[in-house]
């Protein structure tokens, strides 16, 4: 199941981040969830792979580069910085997973985290656009999401419910075009 949510004007990278356990111990004990990992073909694509460094996330989610840097972009007033894309496992599954054997925990994750990336990297290749000009008047096709993949083991009441959260900062990379781009169109703002 699939549920889209709008990140808050602040960009409510914290909120994922906090939720991460401090070190090994904590997450075997439950008292916290596994730390993000970059996925998609895009953010593959952009050097982002392996787990998400919290600053590289809070810049993207700013409408700036992993690194901080500019890119070029009329950032909007008003602008969505991103998207909560979760991905939850059917309650059977999700029990399964909670209360089965190690083994089957990972073979659950494994095909968990696989079904994630290639529905984002299916919604890359099928359902990325991104705006330009007066008031972005102009749809453009985007070159897909970047994904910030947080993991967790339960619901907001504790019932066990595996689900991903997908931290989809709102940019894309442009469309390649015959010639050289224009200045700043490596990536396109949403709206």
């Amino acid at each position: 199941m699939l549920s889209i949510g709008r990140l808050g004007a602040s960009g409510g990278a914290d909120y994922y981040l906090e939720k991460v356990a401090n070190n090994v111990d904590d997450y075997y004990l439950g008292r916290g969830e596994a730390p993000g990992q970059w996925i998609g073909a895009t953010a593959e694509a952009l050097g982002l792979v392996g787990q998400v460094e919290p600053e590289a996330l809070r810049n993207l989610l700013a409408g700036n580069s992993a690194e901080g840097g500019a890119l070029g972009l009329q950032i909007q007033p008003g602008r969505r910085p991103g998207y909560d894309l979760t991905f939850s496992a059917p309650k059977g599954v999700s029990l399964l997973w909670a209360f089965g054997s190690g083994e089957i925990r990972e073979a659950i994750s494994a095909a968990h985290d696989r079904a994630v990336g290639a529905v984002l990297d299916h919604l890359s290749k099928e359902a990325c656009y991104a705006r330009r000009g007066h008031g972005g008047a102009q749809l453009i096709e985007g070159r897909g999401f970047i994904g910030a993949a947080f993991r967790h083991r339960t619901s907001r009441a504790g019932d066990p419910q595996l689900h991903t959260h997908v931290v989809a900062p709102n940019l894309s990379r442009a469309p390649t075009v015959a010639g050289p781009p224009p200045p700043g169109d490596t990536f396109s703002p949403g709206r």
